[in-house]
Parts: structure tokens; sequence; C-alpha cells
């Protein structure tokens, strides 16, 4: 499959070289999903899918076009659509295409046994699911879940000598749960996991931390109002910290002027405790793979050393614009132009355990799960710390609910005290506790 998908994007380069374009990249993407979800602690639905796609871009000179379909047979018009795109656009000196440049391919990304895994074994999955969370307590209640299998191919192409293709297994799962006792009802909590390898599947881990996060949040009494630190899970620190940082770093955002890092590059945006790298070519991990949205061989890069920022994630295009080198994070699907994203994403651990952070903290809460808002060019964030536990004297005093946490990302960054030793993986990203000072905290 991957060789005949790959010789249809080269057939569309010659289709759209021959209709008149100066280049051609033809990205295409064949998948296909089974999945079963559980809604109101119950299995609601199982269905299987397939969905193949192509995108194409042409280049008339620096004038660049786009379209896409999931019909093969229509890929000669679409070439003919973005052909016609292109002869409109305005000229951009920075649409190009990258250079094909030699890669190795990613190990544990593709299970030879993944044509066994059968629609009944994605449901037994999904019941496996509610029997754990059951048998944990009865007092959980799913309120919302899922399992999926998946196979894709992607393959890429584009008249510069760009070819490439590769195909990967997935299975993942998520689940939301609650706890119930009387009147009382718990913060919700989510968790998921996911592998490329159907003998690494183990749902127990997601679902005894959501069953035990809910229920350590029963009973909750008011908080209490003050300025001080927060403990944020690693849940917490994806919404709060790291989507509005990859917001800053992402090379478009910089070229549009909606980043205030733009000038930052080698200078302190945190403290030291903080590292973060990315890293596309980790054997078997969750978000790697040989190549980018343009077919770029994915590479390991540093994104913030001790507290410094090292770089901006770049594509073809913005790495064009800045004249440096392709940092090779183009994203995105077959249905789109390509954008910029990260593979695995992780924060370095740091040498305290979270038992020992909490032992740090006189004053404090600890946030399992942050609902709210997030603004990533202005970095004010605000909402309500879910599964919340007051901290005091270096202990847990109990959970409490109706409270807020507010601040700024920019600030809070540079207010990190510490980094735990444990992390968790959720979906590309793996990520540890994190202990910032100065947030503010208000019981309602």
């Amino acid at each position: 499959m991957n060789d005949r998908l790959l010789e249809t994007c080269r057939d569309g380069c010659a289709m759209a070289t021959q209709m008149g374009a100066t280049a051609a990249e033809v990205f295409a993407q064949d998948s296909e999903e089974t999945s079963a979800s559980i809604e109101k602690h119950d299995l609601q639905l199982a269905r299987s899918s397939r969905e193949l796609s192509y995108g194409v871009r042409t280049l008339v000179g620096d004038r660049l076009g786009f379209a896409s379909t999931n019909d093969v047979r229509d890929l000669g018009d679409v070439c003919r659509d973005a052909l016609a795109l292109a002869k409109a656009a305005p000229g951009d000196p920075h649409n190009r295409f990258p250079e094909p440049a030699a890669h190795v391919a990613v190990e544990g990304l593709f299970d030879e046994e993944a044509h066994a895994f059968t629609p009944r074994h994605v449901v037994d999955r999904a019941l496996e699911m509610l029997r754990v969370a059951g048998a944990i307590d009865r007092r959980i209640v799913v309120g919302d879940g899922a399992f999926s299998a998946v196979r894709m191919t992607r393959a890429v192409a584009n008249t510069l000598g760009v070819a490439a293709s590769e195909a990967s297994t997935f299975f993942a799962h998520h689940i939301l749960v609650t706890a119930r006792e009387g009147d009382r009802v718990s913060s919700m909590d989510f968790q998921a996991g996911a592998t490329h390898w159907a003998r690494d599947i183990d749902i127990v881990p997601a679902v005894d931390l959501a069953c035990r996060n809910a229920l350590d949040s029963l009973g909750c009494s008011a908080g209490e109002s003050f300025q001080g630190i927060v403990i944020l899970s690693p849940s917490a620190v994806l919404d709060v910290l790291v989507a509005p940082l990859l917001f800053q770093v992402n090379a478009r955002n910089v070229l549009r002027g909606l980043s205030r890092w733009s000038d930052r590059l080698g200078t302190p945006i945190a403290s030291r405790g903080l590292s973060i790298t990315d890293d596309g070519t980790i054997a078997s991990g969750v978000a790697s793979s040989s190549f980018d949205r343009e077919g770029v061989p994915h590479a390991s890069l540093s994104l913030v050393a001790h507290g410094r920022l090292q770089s901006f994630l770049h594509n073809a295009y913005s790495s064009s614009a800045f004249g440096i080198p392709n940092t090779r994070h183009a994203a995105g699907s077959a249905a789109s132009l390509p954008m910029i994203g990260p593979t695995n994403l992780a924060i370095t651990p740091g040498d305290a355990t979270l038992d020992e952070l909490i032992a740090d903290t006189k004053c404090g809460i600890l946030v399992g799960r942050f609902s709210g808002n997030v603004d990533p060019v202005s970095g004010d964030f605000s909402g309500v710390a879910k599964a919340a536990q007051l901290l005091r004297s270096g202990r847990r005093a109990g959970p409490v609910t109706g409270t807020l946490i507010a601040g700024n990302v920019f600030a809070a960054l540079e207010a990190i005290l510490d980094v735990s030793r444990e992390t968790q993986q959720i979906y590309g990203f793996r990520l540890a506790h994190v202990r910032v000072d100065g947030i503010s905290i208000t019981s309602t």
C-alpha cells in the first residue's frame, strides 16, 4: 500500500507539471479506523470507517495554489484547480517546497499483527474500561469514553525529488469520570492513553487515575482566597503553560506579529528549572513519524533549555522567511495547507517527587484539571481548578470546590519553582507536575 500511494503522489506531481505548474507537491493519507464509544456508563456506538484523501499544492513561479479530494479519480481535476488558484494568487518569494533529504525510518510505528485486531477487540476494550471503573468503586460513573484502532498510510512527493511513505498503527483510549455519593458529586476527571502496538495496550492506568482523582474530590469543601503557590498536574500544565507556549514558538505566529518572543531567542523566557524538547524520531513515540507533512525527516529539537528560548518551530515556508534551517515541523492533513506543530514534546523531569513538592508548600493548591480560558497572545488565564486540593503545612488538607485560579502565563513561566520527577504521557506530550508561585486563588 505504501508504494501504491506514493506512486499516485508522483503521478499527481507529473499531471500538475504537464498542466503548467512550475513545481508541485501531493500529500496523501489512507486511514482506517474502528472505534467504540461510551456515554453515561454504557457502550453506545461502534463503527468502522475509511478515509482516503489527497492534497495538491502547485506553484506558478512564486504563486501558490492548493486543492484536495477524497477520490483519486478526481486527482487530475484537483491538480487543475490548484493550478488555477495559483495563477490567481499573489506572489510570495517564500512559497517553496523542500529539497529531498535522506532519512532513517523511525522504528516501532507499525504493528504487523494489527490486522488481527478486529472490531470485536475494539468493543471488548471499551467494555473493559467500564468493568475496571466499576471494580474500583461503585460510586464511579463513566460519563464519556472511547477506544479506537487506526491503521494509516501517509505518502508525499514533490517535483524537487521528495518521495516518502510510511505506514503506522495506533491504538488510543480516553475516559471521563465522576464519582457520586448521595447528593455529593465529584469533579470530572479525564485521562487518556495511546500506543502503536496492540500488545502494549493497557487501559488500566488511565482508568485507575481518572477514578482515583474523582474519588479524591468527593466531599469538597469551600476553598480559600489568597495569592500564592499552585501545583499544576500534567493535564493542567498542558492547558495553562504548554498550549500558549506552543503558540508563541510557532514561527507562523511570529511572522504574523502575534508572538511576544519574536526577538527573544537565546534569552530567558522562563525559570531555569524549565527545559522542553521536541523529538519526532523517538522509537515507538506516540507522535513519532519518519517525516513531516512536507516529507522532511524529523529531528530532535531543544525548544527551551534551562529557561532560555532556543528555537521556534518551522516548516519550509517560515524557515525560508527567517533565512534559517527548517526545524521539520510541518503538520496537518491532506485536507489543508501545511501548518506548524509539535511531535513528541517533553518537559525535562526535575529532581523532586510530587510528594516533595507538596511537602515544600506551606500554603497552596494542587490543581488536577483546569477548565477556563487562556489567551495565548496576552498570556492572561482564568478558570476553575478542578479536582483541586488545598495544601497546608506541606500536606493535602482536603478537596476544595468553587476555586478559581488566574494569572499570566508569561509571569507564571518565570515564577516556576519546581518541576516534578514523575511525568505523564498525554497523547504526544510527556509532562510533569509544575509548581508555580504568584497565582491568584479565589474561593467563590
